[in-house]
């Protein structure tokens, strides 16, 4: 990201200023969840709309200032500390008068949340031609830690024989989500966490399955409603862990299982899921994306 300047007045002013003022640009900030694994990518999105009757650049020339910062308070009423204060994620934002324009952003990227917490949540956009800061709306979200149902260590393949060879922490993990509770999956070490995802809903009686093939990518097979299942795989791309490839699959034959029997990682007892047939993509709070 690009680097920001600050600019005019302290926060509390700045809200205290918006109060009462006709708004020049429209601001509304929303939560993909309510609860969030810890680790876990907080993403955010906060949609911008331009009332101003001008066109809006967020550069670093004079005339084209402009910052977008966070108030965030906490239940423990902790400080909660920005990773980078230079960190403009609206920089090079070009918006044109009447446009809007949705921006998406990790919030855990760019502030400490760690903690177990409540957080409270408001955007602040300031920019050198407007009169005034706005502020969005608050966002409320809670960080927790999750239950480790069972847990491996991996190797990493190594780029030369006498290479040092590293090993990764994979946990499959229950968390109580606001709707419900579910399985995630994180991947670490004794000094990163490379990736947190959300795998799949608890449903009793049945357990995911998890094992990792030769190149130590990382296969999970889960079911997800009563006669169907999903199928991840997640593998190391530079510093950290992404979701490769994610399909669903319904019972043939028998119980669904991730085996190795034949020398690799295969699913028995599967046919392939048709979407719009046997299912059909929707909110679910466990649905994994696929990751490029």
């Amino acid at each position: 990201m690009a680097q920001k300047k600050r600019l005019f007045l302290p926060v509390a002013l700045l809200v205290f200023l918006v109060a009462g003022v006709q708004a020049q640009v429209g601001m509304r900030l929303t939560a993909e969840h309510q609860r969030y694994l810890r680790y876990e990518p907080i993403e955010l999105t906060l949609t911008l709309r331009n009332y101003s009757g001008n066109t809006l650049v967020f550069g670093d020339e004079d005339g084209t200032r402009g910052s977008l910062d966070f108030i965030i308070e906490s239940q423990t009423q902790k400080v909660t500390a920005q990773l980078d204060p230079d960190v403009n994620p609206i920089a090079d934002i070009i918006l044109a008068a009447g446009a809007s324009r949705e921006v998406k952003l990790i919030l855990n990227q760019l502030f400490d949340m760690q903690r177990n917490d409540v957080y409270k949540i408001t955007a602040v956009l300031e920019h050198q031609r407007l009169p005034q800061a706005y502020v969005s709306d608050v966002v409320t979200l809670e960080v927790r830690e999750g239950t480790v149902v069972t847990e491996r260590v991996i190797g990493i393949p190594a780029a030369s024989e006498r290479e040092l060879i590293r090993s990764l922490k994979v946990s499959l993990m229950l968390f109580h989500e606001s709707h419900g509770t579910i399985y995630c999956l994180r991947v670490e070490d004794d000094e990163h966490v490379y990736g947190t995802f959300r795998v799949g809903p608890y449903i009793s009686g049945s357990k995911p399955q998890l094992d990792a093939d030769g190149s130590s990518a990382i296969h999970v097979l889960v079911q997800v409603r009563p006669r169907l299942y999903s199928y991840a795989v997640y593998g190391l791309v530079g510093d950290a862990v992404k979701l490769r490839q994610q399909r669903y699959y319904k019972p043939s034959g028998g119980v669904p299982t991730l085996s190795r029997d034949p020398g690799y990682l295969k699913i028995l007892n599967v046919s392939p899921a048709v979407e719009g047939v046997d299912f059909r993509t929707g909110t679910e709070n466990w649905k994994p994306r696929f990751q490029q």
